[in-house]
């Protein structure tokens, strides 16, 4: 699980993500819960941030809905907030679609080569940090053009773990 603080024109939100599997998150902003699913993805170099969270859970008849602290996020940045491209941060080779480390630690395991076909959600290294194992998995399915690191290499956050071949 990943947590994330947000300042937005002074007020704080507090955003829990856990991952249940490939395509679907547990995502809790302060306290509202929400299961999120992750209808598809694809890199584009400017793409607009249009999220339009819905509860999990449902209110009790008649009840008026609060605007919500994911609303609120979303009423404040939707109009004007882009997206910027991935991260590009690598220690070897070049280029888009890189796989960066989602925190700083120790690679174990590195399950695939370059030339691999991999799958969404397929496991490509194992990261160690804080004592804790970190499964990495592909955010899309590709070819495996270069691996970036190996069993044993001490790696920081943002640096590239696996690049996908272009196409």
């Amino acid at each position: 699980m990943r947590r994330y603080t947000l300042d937005i024109r002074g007020k704080t939100f507090t955003i829990d993500i856990e991952e249940l599997d490939a395509d679907r998150f547990h995502v809790v902003v302060d306290s509202e819960t929400y299961e999120v699913r992750l209808a598809g993805d694809e890199d584009l170099p400017e793409a607009a941030i249009t999220a339009v969270p819905s509860p999990a859970r449902s209110r009790a008849d008649g009840e008026a809905p609060a605007e919500s602290a994911a609303q609120a996020v979303h009423k404040a940045f939707a109009p004007r907030v882009a997206a910027s491209p991935p991260s590009t941060r690598r220690t070897a080779g070049g280029g888009t679609g890189m796989l960066c480390a989602p925190m700083p630690g120790v690679i174990l395991d590195v399950a695939v080569k370059p030339g691999d076909s991999v799958t969404r959600g397929q496991e490509i290294a194992v990261l160690e940090a804080m004592k804790m194992q970190n499964s990495i998995k592909s955010p899309r399915a590709g070819t495996i053009a270069e691996v970036c690191v190996a069993a044993g290499q001490a790696i920081g956050h943002g640096d590239a773990i696996v690049r996908f071949a272009e196409g």
